[in-house]
């Protein structure tokens, strides 16, 4: 009987990006992959921008995911002085040893003068808007290569003159799954009868960049034609400078038909259990952001069965096959912003008749779900992505940057 050889693991490798427990679109993202590459062999830290402080943290698998990483053991370095963590990317690596230091942050925050002491650098980082701002492209000219998260991004940085790999973001199909409507309504202390759209997303800025001003006023147009209706407010962060979606409620007088999960529980108390049984409350998913480098909440939705809708611009519309897994609304008016880029406010009327378009179709018999989870699964299956990609790259790197194994 032939035995192989076990593959060599010897490249150590540091992540930047939210603390892997943070449950914020990167920090989830950040797990699924990272507790993957321990459970291939690799040496793995992440040091954390956000989430921890301190001290140094060990996080075991099954009391973040569940017993498919059991046994393994990530140690999680703390931020230093530089909030969105470049030093720490730079002073943690250094400790741990890394051939490789991997950041997962919009680049923009990084600080450049860190960056260029960082050896092995490579951004796996969203580009959101065309042009790609300034500060982006001067941040990734420090990079050993470059990582993007869509297709979007890697032509716009190929416009920018950069070229990149593309390995789109994907989730957990095992954990991103269909639960049952009624129970989960239910859970959540939900009418079982109503047509529910739902947000899930980050609200710390106003202009509210993830659209949330244009989805008030469409669904106030809806509601009129439709009473029993609502909309669900799934929040991950407070911040004083964000959007005041309860007040505009109020303004548009629909606050009765707008609900909310409590916002210490939506921050500090979910992860991706609790977001697939909120998935499944909804009917329709609403994401009809300004810019986005991805939208990894597109994807979670349609794992769990459930279409979105979402802006025409930037990555959006990969994510989405209109007429069967979600619809894409028109953009409106186009701001030019301090980067010198754009970003696409939703109009108001399209993205209204793209909920209308929905509910009809949503009303008769029909095989959405089935569609959405099927696309998932062909696309965005990190299981599938990184035995397929990340794999692939990591002992691609290992050749260059660690070329002999220990003697």
């Amino acid at each position: 009987m032939k035995v192989t050889a076990p593959k060599r693991r010897d490249m150590k490798i540091i992540w930047s990006s939210n603390a892997v427990f943070s449950n914020s679109g990167y920090g989830v993202f950040s797990r699924d992959l990272l507790f993957r590459m321990l459970r291939d062999g690799w040496q793995v830290a992440q040091t954390a921008n956000w989430g921890v402080q301190g001290y140094p943290v060990y996080l075991h698998g099954e009391d973040l995911i569940d017993d498919r990483f059991k046994g393994l053991k990530l140690k999680v370095y703390p931020t230093m002085a530089d909030p969105f963590g470049t030093d720490g990317l730079l002073e943690h690596g250094r400790d741990f040893g890394a051939n490789v230091h991997f950041v997962m942050l919009d680049m923009q925050t990084q600080n450049p003068q860190i960056l260029s002491q960082i050896k092995n650098l490579i951004p796996y980082a969203p580009v959101d808007k065309s042009p790609a701002p300034m500060q982006v492209v001067d941040r990734f000219r420090f990079a050993n290569r470059i990582i993007t998260f869509s297709k979007f991004g890697k032509e716009t940085l190929a416009d920018a003159g950069f070229t990149s790999r593309l390995i789109l973001e994907g989730t957990d199909t095992e954990l991103l799954k269909p639960k049952d409507k009624k129970e989960m309504r239910a859970k959540f202390g939900l009418p079982p009868d109503v047509f529910l759209f739902g947000m899930i997303a980050a609200n710390k800025e106003n202009p509210p960049r993830k659209g949330f001003q244009e989805a008030l006023e469409a669904f106030k147009l809806f509601s009129e034609k439709h009473p029993n209706s609502a909309i669900f407010f799934h929040s991950q962060q407070m911040n004083p400078g964000g959007f005041p979606i309860q007040e505009y409620g109020k303004q548009l007088k629909i606050s009765d038909k707008c609900w909310f999960i409590n916002p210490y529980v939506g921050v500090f108390k979910s992860d991706s259990h609790t977001v697939a049984e909120e998935m499944s409350c909804f009917d329709v998913l609403l994401h009809p952001s300004q810019t986005e480098g991805f939208g990894l909440t597109v994807v979670e939705a349609a794992s769990c069965g459930v279409p979105a809708i979402v802006n025409d611009c930037t990555s959006m519309p990969e994510m989405i096959i209109p007429g069967k897994t979600g619809e894409i609304c028109k953009s409106g008016v186009k701001m030019f912003t301090n980067d010198l880029s754009f970003s696409h406010r939703a109009d108001v009327q399209s993205l209204y008749e793209k909920m209308e378009v929905l509910f009809d179709k949503l009303s008769k018999p029909n095989t959405i779900a089935k569609d959405c989870r099927d696309h998932v699964i062909a696309n965005y299956n990190i299981e599938t992505l990184y035995e397929t990609y990340w794999k692939k790259l990591l002992e691609e790197l290992q050749e260059e940057f660690v070329p002999v194994g220990p003697k």
